[in-house]
């Protein structure tokens, strides 16, 4: 059986993991602490805005087809794929989607709705803000975990396909 188109989309999921990863990492390590050291309404309205703009990316298609690849590409290969690589392929499947999709469906995105709804003025939004930054930062540092586990899982899995087709080795 040939493992080449297998081979050849670990190594993309792999990226694009990664790759989704990074933008999580950003935000984790500098935007979330500059808006956070902004005054209360000015970090709240740009995150607003930030929470806006993201809707209208190929990020949020990156999040939502990468969720709807891996459980199928997992399905195949357990089915049709032999030894370590099947199992890094499910194995990255069952990471991505609690930790990255589910992460964000569940929690990130229900949090940034509720900041959407406050006057970045009023004395509530204050109160949620302090509360938004560290706990969306706390689910997004999950997410980039995710990611960054994930893609390594591709990898892997490429490597291991790579071997088996003499690609790699």
């Amino acid at each position: 059986m040939s493992y080449h188109w297998s081979l050849y989309l670990c190594v993309f999921l792999a990226l694009w993991a990664m790759l989704t990863g990074g933008v999580f990492k950003a935000f984790s390590e500098f935007v979330m602490r500059g808006l956070a050291q902004a005054e209360p309404v000015s970090g709240i309205a740009a995150m607003q805005g930030i929470n806006r703009t993201v809707l209208r990316t190929e990020f949020v298609f990156a999040i939502l087809a990468l969720g709807a690849i891996t459980p199928g590409f997992a399905l195949y290969a357990y089915f049709a794929l032999d030894g370590t690589a099947a199992v890094l392929i499910v194995a990255a499947a069952a990471v991505y989607l609690p930790s990255a999709l589910f992460m964000t469906v569940l929690g990130n995105v229900p949090m940034n709705n509720r900041l959407d709804r406050v006057d970045p003025a009023s004395a509530e939004a204050a109160e949620y803000w302090a509360h938004y930054v560290s706990r969306w930062t706390a689910l997004n540092h999950f997410r980039m975990l995710g990611c960054i586990v994930t893609g390594t899982l591709y990898a892997l899995a490429a490597l291991e396909l790579g071997a088996a087709t003499g690609r790699v080795g």
